[in-house]
């Protein structure tokens, strides 16, 4: 899974954040797999993205929208991109139990769509 939390330049998370342990719950790995920084600057490249099925595009720190997730479907042909809740990934503390079944939907639904595409 490639969590983005920005653009210009492209950051994801690394795997020792908690938005990415929190998307590990839910059995998603988040790439890269290693990394020396928290918050990676990445390219859209099959390198970069690795074996990641499946893009989220996060609202927090930087609000993603639907014009974000138009552009990189087209970038990233045969790759599910959605939008998240950020809040529901990233924010600890009184959010994180809402967040697990937030999280188990979130992660059904999209299951289901691609079954489907």
């Amino acid at each position: 899974m490639l969590y983005l939390i920005w653009k210009k330049p492209w950051m994801t998370v690394s795997r020792d954040t908690y938005a990415s342990r929190m998307l590990a719950l839910v059995n998603w790995q988040t790439v890269p797999e290693e990394s020396g920084e928290r918050y990676p600057k990445i390219t859209l490249d099959d390198t970069a993205i690795g074996d990641a099925s499946a893009v989220l595009l996060s609202s927090e720190p930087y609000r993603f929208g639907e014009a974000h997730a138009a552009e990189l479907r087209g970038r990233l042909p045969g790759r599910t991109v959605a939008l998240i809740d950020g809040e529901m990934t990233a924010w600890y503390g009184s959010r994180a139990i809402g967040a697990l079944g937030y999280l188990a939907r979130f992660r059904a639904e999209l299951d289901s769509r691609q079954a489907w595409a």
